[in-house]
């Protein structure tokens, strides 16, 4: 019961995902960030990673746009695609694979993000999965370091650290420019304040982001730290206040956030998230 639950809980997200991304649809790009480090995508990127001797994926996406990646990808090289990797079990970031399985590539992603990929044809299951907080993979004299730091936005979630460029790619937990996506359906918004704090400890110069922009610094990590701060902060006041809890999405505004994408739309369901997570106690 609870694998059927949770089917229809990633259909009912995935099919609004679809609807968002034809209505916000835009040319797709490929961006160039490093000599051997790409993305590609639209207003959702993957990524390729060109080492000595073979090519690493990163989100395959939907189908659409892991054609379009593989596109780039044959424009600036023929190695052969050995490894996807999944950043975690979100169907809007892994439901593409198949265009790679017939490559030959082999899938990789955390044990937990395994574990937690609701049932989907269209989602190829990983060949390995690796545990615990680290791992460092070796491909084509490079490497790639995974980092884990637990539940947050959905489940599995993976930082990706290239050594060489000094640089990590953060999935979903940083999104520039942008409120937090609608009511982050299976997030612990709590975990995920908790775990940003942790990911600026790495060691980074640049950092590379899935949705609205690629390119960022640190400062982008810092504000996605002070949205939550102040949404928090905005709750416990409406509460403090004895705002009618079911009063208090409507109620709360940040109007010096009122600059981002989807603020209208999804800034309410954001507070009803944080809502949620004090009433049930999570």
């Amino acid at each position: 019961m609870k694998e059927k639950i949770s089917s229809v809980i990633y259909t009912v997200a995935f099919v609004i995902s679809l609807g968002i991304t034809n209505a916000q649809a835009q040319e797709v790009k490929t961006v160039q960030v490093q000599e051997n480090l790409y993305f590609v995508g639209d207003r959702v990127f993957s990524c390729f990673y060109i080492t000595e001797s073979s090519v690493i994926v990163i989100d395959p996406l939907n189908e659409r746009l892991a054609k379009e990646t593989l596109s780039a990808i044959r424009n600036v090289t023929d190695k052969p695609i050995n490894y996807v990797f999944y950043s975690h079990n979100h169907w809007d970031h892994i439901s593409g694979g198949e265009v790679f399985q017939r490559e030959g590539a082999r899938f990789i992603s955390h044990a937990m993000a395994e574990k937690h990929i609701a049932p989907n044809p269209k989602v190829i299951m990983p060949d390995s999965t690796w545990n615990g907080s680290f791992a460092t993979f070796q491909e084509g004299g490079y490497s790639l370091e995974l980092y884990y730091f637990g539940q947050n936005h959905g489940n599995g979630m993976t930082v990706f650290r290239f050594p060489e460029h000094n640089a990590i790619f953060v999935i979903d937990l940083v999104v520039p420019d942008r409120v937090l996506y609608a009511y982050l359906p299976d997030a612990s918004p709590k975990n995920w304040v908790k775990h940003l704090a942790e990911i600026q400890q790495l060691t980074f110069e640049d950092v590379y982001m899935a949705h609205v922009r690629v390119k960022g610094n640190r400062s982008d990590i810092t504000f996605m730290q002070q949205y939550f701060n102040d949404l928090y902060a905005a709750v416990d006041q409406a509460l403090a206040d004895g705002t009618p809890f079911f009063d208090i999405p409507n109620e709360v505004k940040l109007p010096q956030y009122s600059h981002l994408k989807n603020y209208d739309e999804w800034l309410h369901m954001n507070v009803w998230r944080i809502l949620m997570e004090k009433a049930i106690g999570q």
